[in-house]
């Protein structure tokens, strides 16, 4: 079994190990240091945003793709607390991940599957203007909608429904083809 110190060593160990992504280039914002990960499997814009914070805390692991805005908006605000992974009943807690066995297990575990779930995107003339997110695997009407116009308020509620309008196109995008996920990360378990 494998023996990490710490969350950057670990997550930097299984997507470059992955043969997937490149080395990181890492920014610090105040407290925070963020790693960003490319793909460098040919054609592809993925990208993976890790944030730390000190006392070796994670505080968010983020998926990118340009081609799919609604997912990005979706996971923009996204991040770990404390029992994300807990099997004890409890949840939330406060914000961050503790580097620990069963943390380690629940990222990786993420990292493995991959995205499910599709964005449905409305286009005209090749500019996306409002997108759907389907990414509950228990209730396929539930979804969240995006809209990327710069309609005021009123004209958002009252005005011509995007999907309706002449002109536009649907596009489906299944999120697996964006992160199908890693296989085979690490030869066991952590």
């Amino acid at each position: 079994m494998q023996e990490f110190k710490h969350w950057k060593e670990f997550i930097n160990r299984v997507l470059i190990d992955s043969g997937k992504f490149e080395n990181p280039k890492t920014e610090f914002k105040g407290d925070a240091e963020t790693e960003t990960f490319k793909s460098i499997v040919e054609n592809s814009l993925t990208e993976i945003r890790v944030g730390y914070l000190k006392d070796n805390l994670l505080i968010y692991l983020h998926i990118f793709n340009p081609t799919v805005p609604g997912y990005n908006k979706y996971v923009e605000g996204e991040y770990f607390y404390k029992h994300d992974f807990s099997e004890d009943g409890e949840t939330y807690g406060s914000p961050s991940l503790e580097f620990n066995e069963q943390n380690r297990n629940g990222i990786l575990s993420i990292l493995e599957s991959g995205l499910k779930g599709k964005e449905v995107q409305f286009v005209k003339n090749n500019i996306i203007l409002k997108s759907k997110l389907y990414i509950s695997q228990y209730d396929t009407n539930f979804n969240y909608s995006y809209d990327f116009t710069k309609r005021g308020f009123w004209n958002k509620i009252f005005g011509q429904k995007i999907d309706k309008m002449d002109g536009i196109e649907k596009r489906e995008i299944e999120l697996s083809t964006i992160f199908s996920g890693i296989k085979n990360v690490l030869q066991q378990r952590v």
